[in-house]
């Protein structure tokens, strides 16, 4: 299947004058490069490597189990001391990624949204908690004006 898979796609190609080998090379492990075969590989456990990026009008992600998402976050949520101290230590969110780690290892789709997602429900804890206080603070300022 696979061979013949490929031999289609090189007819197709040589018939419009196109080295299919430059292209796109479909290996028999079922992993798929396109872009400069000669220059690019599918690392590790991914099946489709492509060079220049990819442009789509829809992506979904699938998620295994509900582990992979963060439904947790507010029991979580970092004091603004841990924040701010975390932006100065290491000059980016907690349980955020380095920039550098992102450079070396890139980074899961899944993972990633899991953790911004958190950082938003982070956002919505402290508004709410702000909001209160504020509320608070109008109450005491009225009672005050009033006496």
């Amino acid at each position: 299947m696979v061979k013949s898979i490929q031999l289609t796609i090189l007819l197709l190609f040589t018939a419009l004058g196109v080295n299919a080998q430059e292209i796109m090379l479909l290996k028999t492990s079922g992993k798929v490069v396109i872009g400069d075969t000669t220059q690019i590989t599918t690392p590790g456990n991914y099946n489709l490597y492509v060079q220049h990026g990819i442009l789509t009008e829809k992506v979904k992600v699938s998620l295994k189990n509900t582990s992979d998402w963060s439904d947790h976050a507010f029991a979580q949520t970092p004091s603004l001391e841990e924040v701010k101290k975390s932006i100065e230590q290491n000059s980016h969110l907690p349980q955020m990624p380095a920039a550098t780690e992102l450079v070396k290892s890139g980074y899961e789709v899944t993972t990633m949204d899991a953790k911004l997602l958190a950082q938003i429900e982070w956002l919505w804890q402290y508004t709410l908690q702000l909001s209160a206080e504020n509320e608070a603070l109008k109450k005491r300022i009225k009672a005050l004006e009033e006496k």
